[in-house]
């Protein structure tokens, strides 16, 4: 159904779902977090004066990119939205049964990710929990005890360690050829020795890089404005960045406060693709790019790999990848199986009495 010809009971849940929307972007902004305070404030007010979903969501994408980083939960509501419009007809929203909502949690379940899952049964529960406290309805949901199945685990896809090491010496021989090459080249650099996410690499402002003896020092803002340090050594890292810094393209467009994007403030950057790139660097270092994609995030998950591959502590490197739980961290443990080897060399010098190394 059509935004326009919402019938009289969605109307409702869509007006519901902006109030709640208005009510969070009130009780739950951080002024810190904001780049332009006013403008989310203009935006805050024209929440309630959305009459289409397409336009709601437009407007929650806009709040997301000045940093209001909750707004991301709307998604949730927006999903059962358009299911409730389509699927479910009643008189009134007062009829809505729970049973309904836990359908429509299962049937997105077949394809979400449990974590996902999680999310969205969280922000339903906010929701119904804000209509009864608030706009006087009293649904009592409690959406509890729910389980989801859980799809067959997919490890993340990362170069193996001599692919890896082919591919860094191949992008750091590398000559750029044109202006957006350069800026290309520092911006993999990043992510492949600094293990930085893409968003985190296009956020680099250019007062949070500093240079410390032979290392580069660079203050990462990650999710939720998290702060983390990132370290590359200056002999890999100089040259191609000064090259990018002093480029003349670069000197006459990308004039604000950040190294890779032309915006003035933290907008999000859309048009910063390295797929072509990439694929450049794969041929150069004769590896066989059907085998690995060219997805960015592939390098982060090398990235991570190897650090854990070669030091065994999984705090350095969550601390590394700027997760905020260890959990997150956990996948990489099963990327490799050379240290569980060593469960066996311990049982093994048990029974002939030796210490394992």
């Amino acid at each position: 159904m059509s935004d326009c010809k919402m019938s009289r009971v969605s109307r409702e849940l869509f007006n519901n779902i902006k109030s709640f929307l208005h009510h969070k972007l009130k009780t739950m902004i951080r002024i810190q977090s904001v780049n332009d305070l006013q403008l989310v404030l203009k935006w805050q007010d024209r929440v309630l004066e959305c009459q289409s979903l397409i336009a709601l969501k437009e407007l929650n994408r806009k709040l997301y990119n000045q940093g209001i980083r909750h707004t991301i939960m709307m998604q949730g509501l927006f999903l059962f939205f358009e299911y409730f419009d389509n699927r479910i007809k009643l008189k009134s929203l007062h009829n809505l049964a729970e049973e309904q909502v836990i359908d429509f949690l299962f049937g997105l379940a077949k394809n979400r990710k449990p974590s996902s899952m999680a999310k969205y049964v969280m922000v339903l529960r906010q929701f119904f929990d804000y209509l009864d406290k608030k706009r006087n309805y009293s649904f009592d949901f409690e959406l509890k005890n729910l389980s989801f199945a859980k799809k067959e685990t997919h490890l993340p896809k990362h170069l193996n360690k001599n692919d890896f090491k082919a591919f860094i010496q191949a992008l750091l021989k590398y000559h750029p050829k044109t202006s957006f090459e350069k800026r290309n080249q520092c911006i993999l650099l990043l992510i492949v020795l600094g293990g930085l996410r893409k968003f985190e690499a296009l956020d680099l402002e250019l007062k949070n890089i500093a240079l410390e003896n032979n290392h580069y020092r660079l203050l990462i803002k990650g999710k939720n404005n998290k702060e983390r340090y990132a370290y590359i050594e200056k002999e890999f890292l100089q040259v191609p960045l000064n090259a990018w810094l002093s480029d003349t393209k670069r000197l006459k467009s990308f004039k604000g406060r950040f190294v890779f994007k032309k915006a003035k403030n933290n907008t999000t950057q859309k048009t910063c693709s390295l797929k072509g790139f990439i694929a450049k660097i794969f041929k150069l270092s004769n590896i066989d790019v059907k085998s690995y994609g060219l997805g960015l995030h592939l390098f982060r998950h090398s990235f991570a790999t190897f650090i854990y591959d070669e030091t065994q502590d999984l705090v350095l490197t969550s601390r590394a990848l700027g997760h905020s739980s260890l959990l997150s961290t956990k996948i990489y443990i099963h990327t490799t199986q050379e240290h569980n080897k060593r469960v066996a060399l311990v049982l093994g010098g048990l029974l002939r009495n030796e210490k394992s190394e």
